[in-house]
């Protein structure tokens, strides 16, 4: 998309990508001439059909969430549908805050909270099911979300439900056939979509019921190591396990009927959905209490005839006229019995074997993932109490609890937790440091080891493998191993580009290790403009480098005794000396600084008489070189370089 040198798009200043759906990436932009934040969803013009197509559906779903914004307040607005430059624009509302996904990440939302969410969304499904707008002659009864999901949905900075992007809306304007695997996410896809691509207003209800299951239990209702087992566990129509305490009881009823299998036995609309969340939330009975799912079930059995029915009757079409079709279907074989071979009976007996392996499978899976959860949960608990503040503890117990299953979503909150306080740990052994500390080879090993245990739990955390990188490079410097260290620092730096951690090592490594003085006053500079505020340490650390380059300087006279470049070499040592003076004066008492006050002081007290011999000669001839050369090493050795 946008090459990260160009940051403007005609009138919009780019600040940083949003995210990315399908062909379309979303960027946080700022209106040069309004001032105001947009977001920009943008896609590249392309001649291929995939690009045109994609374009020009999203330019129909813009329209279409334009108009229903229009009746919706929750609903993001479009300020614009454009092209500018190379890309197909849409300018929508920037909406500020956090979404659901990211709310989660702290563990599960409170029940009450989490169905007046379910309820706003709910509302806007109900608007756009029943939206009723021509757009460019085109008559559209009923639009569908079909990607509802906790990253669309956003609490705003005044704590209202807003929900973004009606996109798939686009896809029902396509002339190519939608597949399930075009939009959406498989997690909150319902049986039937999976099945045929078909999306619906009962496949938005499905969606919705996964995000509050989900909402209410920090966990998803179908749990699966994979996207093509977790797409067989839905489609195998077998129920999810009720949400688990504390959830109340008629929450949890009310998740079980929208989370029915069978598109007949859910709530029939958003409205009759919202009914019930409001009569939990306002203590009243709800109608999934009154109505015994797992008997009505029953009569939904799949059979072959069954099948056969479901297959071929209209969605909508009345149970009873199912059911009289398929009664209908199955009277000629109860007069006329079927013969079935051998063969065919032993594979129905195989088939059916399976089907008994899978449901052990699938119920022990759910009974440990549970088990899982629970012993998760109690653990999180602990740390949280501060019943466990050691770090290596703290660890040892995670391997324990997650042996084998470190990445199952079941440990999701847990795990976010143990990352959290190893790093911590690690971050105050670093803070010591830029704050002046002195810090033992022991303790930056152990930081280390507190952050590569935090990379495994999340080895995709650029942040933590920053902070990695600079605890190698520091325990490289203390081997004196300087190439290897400034290599970890200047990795870290890229990994932290705002932190002034990887600076201060990289001038560390400059002026002690390589003698680089400019190289290293450089990397100061660099960590100041990240806001850091030079301490008496670092002022003593270029002391240190200035000093020591003047006495190389010093020490090369005798290279250049009687050239021109004798007195430039000798006004060099003297800058620098000044220089020296000075940041010792302002580093004091620290790091010696006192000691060398008086050296520093004496030297270049040497080297204004040097520069004044030069200048007012006491040679008595200019052609007698061993005078010279006498007077320079006099110098020298008052300097006590020369020995």
């Amino acid at each position: 998309m946008i090459a990260p040198a160009s940051r403007k798009l005609g009138k919009y200043d780019i600040q940083y990508k949003l995210g990315r759906g399908g062909m379309a990436d979303v960027y946080l932009a700022q209106d040069t001439e309004s001032g105001a934040p947009v977001a920009l969803k943008l896609i590249e013009h392309a001649n291929d059909a995939d690009t045109r197509d994609s374009i020009e559906a999203e330019r129909r779903g813009a329209e279409l969430q334009q108009r229903l914004a229009e009746i919706d307040p929750r609903v993001v607005r479009i300020h614009s549908i454009t092209d500018i430059d190379h890309y197909f624009c849409v300018v929508m509302e920037y909406i500020d805050g956090q979404d659901l996904a990211e709310l989660m990440r702290h563990g599960r939302l409170e029940p009450e909270f989490s169905c007046d969410v379910a309820v706003d969304v709910l509302e806007t499904l109900w608007h756009a099911h029943n939206l009723q707008v021509v757009i460019e002659g085109r008559d559209f009864q009923g639009i569908v979300h079909g990607d509802i999901k906790p990253k669309n949905i956003r609490i705003d900075s005044h704590a209202q439900t807003r929900v973004l992007d009606f996109g798939i809306a686009k896809a029902l304007s396509m002339s190519r056939r939608l597949t399930r695997n075009e939009f959406g996410s498989v997690p909150y896809a319902s049986p039937e979509r999976l099945d045929s691509g078909q999306v619906n207003a009962a496949s938005d209800l499905w969606s919705l019921a996964v995000m509050l299951y989900e909402m209410v239990t920090g966990m998803q209702p179908y749990q699966a190591e994979n996207t093509e087992r977790l797409e067989r566990m839905i489609r195998s129509r077998i129920p999810p396990p009720p949400a688990p305490d504390p959830c109340p009881e008629s929450l949890r009823r009310i998740l079980v009927k929208a989370l029915a299998p069978e598109p007949e036995l859910r709530y029939e609309t958003a409205r009759g959905f919202i009914a019930d969340l409001r009569a939990f939330r306002h203590g009243d009975k709800v109608s999934a209490e009154t109505e015994d799912l797992d008997a009505t079930r029953r009569t939904f059995r799949r059979d072959e005839a069954g099948d056969e029915t479901r297959r071929t009757t209209p969605i909508g079409a009345s149970v009873d006229a199912a059911a009289s079709r398929a009664a209908s279907a199955a009277a000629p074989a109860a007069t006329q019995p079927r013969k079935i071979s051998r063969a065919a009976f032993y594979a129905r007996r195989i088939a059916a074997g399976f089907g008994l392996v899978f449901m052990a499978w699938f119920t022990w899976t759910v009974l440990a993932s549970m088990t899982l959860y629970q012993r998760g949960q109690t653990f999180a608990r602990s740390i949280a109490a501060e019943q466990i503040t050691d770090p290596n503890q703290i660890w040892k117990q995670w391997t324990e609890l997650s042996d084998g299953s470190s990445s199952s979503v079941m440990l999701h909150g847990p795990a976010k937790l143990v990352k959290q306080r190893l790093v911590a740990a690690a971050d105050h052994v670093i803070d010591s440091y830029r704050y002046g500390t002195t810090v033992s080879d022991a303790s930056w090993k152990e930081a280390h080891d507190h952050l590569a245990h935090a990379l495994t739990v999340d080895p995709d955390d650029a942040g933590t493998r920053g902070k990695l990188r600079l605890t190698e490079g520091h325990a490289e410097y203390a081997a004196h191993h300087y190439s290897n260290a400034l290599e970890k620092f200047q990795e870290a730096d890229r990994l932290l580009p705002h932190s002034p951690d990887p600076p201060l090592g990289i001038a560390r490594v400059y002026i002690y290790g390589l003698t680089d003085i400019e190289h290293g006053d450089e990397a100061l500079q660099n960590a100041e403009r990240r806001g850091f505020s030079l301490g008496k340490r670092e002022r003593a650390l270029l002391a240190d480098g200035y000093r020591s380059r003047g006495d190389r300087m010093v020490k090369d006279l005798p290279n250049v005794q009687g050239l021109p470049a004798e007195k430039d070499e000798l006004q060099r040592a003297r800058d620098d000396y000044k220089r020296a003076l000075d940041l010792y004066q302002e580093a004091a008492p620290c790091c010696r600084a006192n000691t060398w006050i008086p050296r520093v002081q004496k030297n270049l007290d040497d080297i204004n008489e040097q520069l004044q011999n030069l200048n007012a000669p006491l040679i008595p001839s200019s052609n007698d070189e061993t005078a010279r050369r006498n007077l320079v090493l006099s110098i020298l050795r008052r300097l006590k370089i020369w020995h």
